[in-house]
């Protein structure tokens, strides 16, 4: 299964003895890791990054592929709840993740980001000021749910949507206030001002 930005991994522990662990990493029972976009060293290596407890704290580096035990995709979480749900069911994040499963049943979406880590590694990863960061699939403009994000709006500003294709991640906001000209896209190779979006 190809690995792809914003899965999560889980690798074996062993890697932590091939890198320099930084020092507010604090180890766990299993060991978690978010794919990063980038090109590696060599093929049969993973671009990740740990993440530790406040937004500083990342830490890239990267596994071998053949230390990967499982991979995580976003869509794979959608219907996933926290393993400490009564603590963050109020926390605006979630509030907005419980409502955009509602609004994009009919959509290939995923999640990304802090809760989508802690949703994958069941790890304490959100708090009451974390972002919901959404990913939305659309191989091509007309996968888009144009007249949901219209209709919804209120709800879509609010969050940080990327939309998600073949070549790469943008943003939906600069997306649609300029939909013909020339946006950032995140690839592998780095990020490219294009109008080749599809």
């Amino acid at each position: 299964d190809l690995n792809r930005a914003h899965d999560i991994v889980q690798l074996d522990k062993e890697v932590l003895d091939m890198i320099d662990i930084p020092k507010w990493f604090s180890e766990k029972e299993q060991l978690f890791a978010t794919v990063r976009r980038g090109k590696p060293r060599n093929p049969s290596y993973l671009p990740v990054g740990l993440r530790g407890e406040k937004r500083q704290e990342r830490f890239a580096f990267e596994a071998p592929c053949n230390m990967i035990k499982r991979t995580i995709h976003p869509w794979e979480l959608i219907t996933r709840e926290s393993f400490r749900f009564n603590e963050v069911a109020n926390y605006p994040v979630y509030r907005s993740y419980q409502q955009a499963r509602l609004l994009l049943k009919h959509y290939s979406w995923g999640i990304g980001g802090s809760l989508g880590f802690e949703l994958a590694a069941k790890q304490a990863a959100i708090k009451p000021t974390s972002d919901l960061d959404l990913l939305l699939y659309a191989d091509t403009k007309e996968k888009l749910p144009l007249e949901l994000l219209e209709k919804q709006a209120a709800f879509f500003q609010q969050i940080d949507v990327q939309v998600i294709t073949k070549q790469g991640g943008f943003a939906l906001k600069e997306y649609l206030e300029h939909p013909s000209k020339k946006i950032l896209v995140k690839t592998d190779e780095g990020p490219k001002l294009t109008t080749e979006i599809w």
